[in-house]
C-alpha cells in the first residue's frame, strides 16, 4: 500500500512500480515506458536495484497536469479593416489585379510541407517500447526492438520514426553481437533511406545514415556531411550529437568529440547510453579518473546496463587492475548472455591466482577456442594477444577483424598501442582510411 505517513508538507509517497501504475490506473509496463520516454518523475533508492523505485504523488500530478502547447487561434475576421464602398474597383480591374497577385504568389511560394500522417496510439506505444529495448544493447533487446518496430510499421506503414528505429538497431547490432556486419549495415541503410522517403526533413534519419556511412562503408567525409545535415534540421538532436561524437572519436583526436558528447549530455542528462559513452570518450581522451567515476555512478542506477561493466572492464584491463577487470568482465558476460565470454571468464578466473600474465594467457587460449566456435570476435583475440606482446598473432587476428568489418577503433583502443609501429598495422589504417601517425593519450 502507498505510504500515507510522513512529515508535515511531504507528499504522499508510492513505493513500487505497482503502486505507481495503480495511481494512474495503468499496467506497470505503461508507466515504465512513460518514465523512459516521457519523463515520468520516478526516483530510485540509492544503492538499490533497478526496480527499487518510488515516486511522490504531488510530482506525478504535476507531470500529469503539465500544460501542452496549444496552437494560437487564427485572427478573427472582425479584425480586418472594413472596406468602404467608394474604394471598390470595377469588376474587370479587380479580376486583373487578383490574377497578378496569384501569379506572383505561385512564383515565390515554397512547396507546401508534407503533412505528417496520423500515427495510431498503439503504433506509438510499440515504437516507445522498441526504443527502450534497443538501448539495452543486448541481443535480446535488439530482437525485441525489431519486433516492436515491425509491429508499429504494420499498423502505420508511413511511420518514419519506426523506420529510424530499425536503422538504429541494425547500425548497432553487429557491434554488440555476432550478427554479420555487412548484412546488418545494409539493412540499416535501407531503413534510414526509407525513413527519409517518408519524412525528408527527419534529422534522426540523417543521423542514422551518418553513423552507417562511417561504420558501414568508411565514408568518413560523407558521414560528417550527413551529421551536419541532421543537426541543421534539428540542432538539439541529442542522438545525432551522440553518434557524431562517437564517430569523430575514432580519428584519434578528442576536442570535437568531447564538445559534441558534453552537449548531448546537457540535452539528455538522464540518457544512460549518452552518459556511458561520455565516460568512454573522456577515458580515451586521457581523463581516466573522471570516466571511472561517471561509470560507477551510472552503475548505481543501472546495474543491469551492459555498457557500464563492459566499459569498466576495458579501462581496468588497460590499467592492469586484473581483479577489477575480471569482476566487470564477468558481469558483462552475464548481462549479454554470452556463453563464449562466460567460458572465457571462467578460464581467466581460474588462472588469476597465478598472476595477470597467466590470466591473460588462459583468456587467449579460451578466446581462440571460442573464435573457432564462432562465439568470439577476432578483434577481442587480437587485443589479448597484443597485451601479451605477441604482435604477429595480434596482427593476424586484427586483419581478420578488419576483413569482417568488426571494428574501426584501431587508433583509440589501448590494447593496440604496441602495434602502431608495425607495417601491417599501418597497412590496416590505410585500408580503413584512418589517419596515419595519430596516437591516443598515454596510459
Amino acid at each position: 500500500m502507498p505510504d500515507q505517513t510522513g512529515p508535515e508538507g511531504v507528499s504522499q509517497r508510492l513505493n513500487s512500480w505497482k503502486e505507481i501504475a495503480a495511481f494512474f490506473g495503468k499496467d506497470e509496463r505503461t508507466v515504465k515506458r512513460w518514465e523512459s520516454i516521457r519523463g515520468l518523475p520516478v526516483r530510485r533508492v540509492p544503492g538499490g536495484t533497478r526496480t527499487s523505485v518510488f515516486a511522490y504523488v504531488s510530482e506525478l500530478e504535476a507531470w500529469l497536469s503539465a500544460p501542452r502547447p496549444v496552437a494560437a487561434p487564427p485572427p478573427a475576421d472582425a479584425t480586418a479593416p472594413p472596406i468602404s464602398r467608394p474604394l471598390l474597383l470595377p469588376l474587370a480591374a479587380a479580376i486583373a489585379i487578383l490574377a497578378l497577385l496569384v501569379i506572383g504568389l505561385v512564383a515565390t511560394a515554397q512547396p507546401p510541407a508534407r503533412p505528417t500522417p496520423a500515427i495510431p496510439a498503439e503504433a506509438s506505444a510499440l515504437y516507445d517500447e522498441g526504443v527502450i529495448a534497443w538501448t539495452s544493447r543486448t541481443a535480446s533487446g535488439f530482437a525485441t526492438a525489431i519486433e516492436k518496430f515491425d509491429a508499429a510499421l504494420a499498423l502505420a506503414p508511413a511511420f518514419a520514426r519506426a523506420e529510424v528505429g530499425r536503422a538504429n538497431v541494425y547500425n548497432l547490432i553487429s557491434q554488440y553481437t555476432l550478427a554479420p556486419a555487412a548484412e546488418s549495415y545494409a539493412k540499416a541503410r535501407q531503413a534510414a533511406e526509407r525513413a527519409l522517403s517518408l519524412d525528408p526533413q527527419s534529422g534522426e534519419a540523417y543521423a542514422a545514415l551518418g553513423f552507417n556511412a562511417f561504420y558501414g562503408s568508411h565514408e568518413f567525409a560523407r558521414s560528417a556531411e550527413l551529421f551536419d545535415k541532421a543537426l541543421a534540421l534539428a540542432p538539439d538532436n541529442a542522438q545525432a550529437l551522440h553518434w557524431y561524437a562517437l564517430t569523430s572519436m575514432q580519428m584519434g583526436k578528442f576536442e570535437r568529440p568531447l564538445a559534441l558528447i558534453d552537449r548531448a549530455l546537457v540535452l539528455q542528462p538522464d540518457s544512460r547510453s549518452i552518459r556511458a559513452n561520455a565516460a568512454l570518450i573522456h577515458y580515451y581522451a586521457g581523463d581516466t579518473e573522471a570516466a571511472i567515476a561517471m561509470l560507477e555512478q551510472l552503475r548505481q542506477a543501472n546495474p543491469d546496463y551492459l555498457a557500464v561493466p563492459a566499459y569498466l572492464a576495458t579501462i581496468y584491463l588497460d590499467q592492469r587492475r586484473y581483479a577489477d577487470f575480471l569482476d566487470s568482465y564477468e558481469i558483462a558476460a552475464s548481462v549479454e548472455s554470452s556463453v563464449g565470454r562466460q567460458l572465457i571468464a571462467k578460464a581467466a578466473r581460474a588462472a588469476l591466482p597465478q598472476g595477470g600474465e597467466a590470466m591473460l594467457r588462459a583468456m587467449l587460449d579460451e578466446q581462440q577456442r571460442q573464435f573457432l566456435a564462432e562465439r568470439e570476435k577476432a578483434y577481442k583475440v587480437a587485443a589479448t594477444a597484443a597485451l601479451l606482446g605477441d604482435k604477429q598473432l595480434a596482427l593476424t587476428y586484427l586483419e581478420t577483424s578488419v576483413e569482417r568489418a568488426e571494428t574501426i577503433g584501431l587508433l583509440v583502443e589501448p590494447e593496440f598501442r604496441s602495434l602502431r609501429a608495425e607495417p601491417r598495422f599501418t597497412a590496416l589504417l590505410t585500408r580503413l582510411g584512418l589517419p596515419q601517425g595519430t596516437s591516443s593519450p598515454p596510459p
